[in-house]
């Protein structure tokens, strides 16, 4: 069960880099493609995982709290990255390009933004409850 949870956690990571790198067009070079792919994942991931401790930090998760954060962190991360980097990859490769102003483009930077904090805010409610049907499911796989 746990191999074919962190299979979905890889698929899903494949995804968001290839929707990423492609939305970021062909006129990108590679390095500055990967660039922008690692710097987005790396916020996004900070994100989540304050958003994590947050969530969880009067909670207690006993030994196999570690194995339910990274299940839920990594899962999140990617999922968030799908919803906002290609969004935003595509409205950097055209203000890149000269074809999109700097107030649109800000504009839709903010758009992104407020859908991440909300996205963020619902998944805050959501990782008590989640951290709780893990480490249940991980007892269950012990016993």
């Amino acid at each position: 069960m746990i191999v074919f949870i962190y299979a979905c956690i890889l698929s899903l990571n494949l995804i968001a880099i290839l929707l990423t790198y492609h939305f970021l067009g062909k006129e990108m070079d590679k390095k500055s493609k990967g660039i922008f792919i690692i710097v987005g994942i790396a916020v996004i991931y900070a994100l989540v995982s304050f958003t994590y401790w947050i969530s969880t930090k009067n909670i207690d998760l006993g030994e196999s709290g570690k194995i339910g954060q990274n299940l839920i962190t990594f899962t999140f991360v990617p999922v968030n990255a799908i919803i906002i980097l290609p969004f935003l990859a595509n409205s950097y490769r055209l203000f890149q390009a000269g074809k999109l102003k700097l107030i649109p483009f800000r504009n839709r930077c903010i758009v992104l933004v407020t859908i991440l904090v909300v996205l963020l805010i619902m998944e805050f409610f959501y990782f008590k409850d989640i951290q709780n049907g893990i480490l249940n499911m991980l007892q269950n796989v012990k016993s």
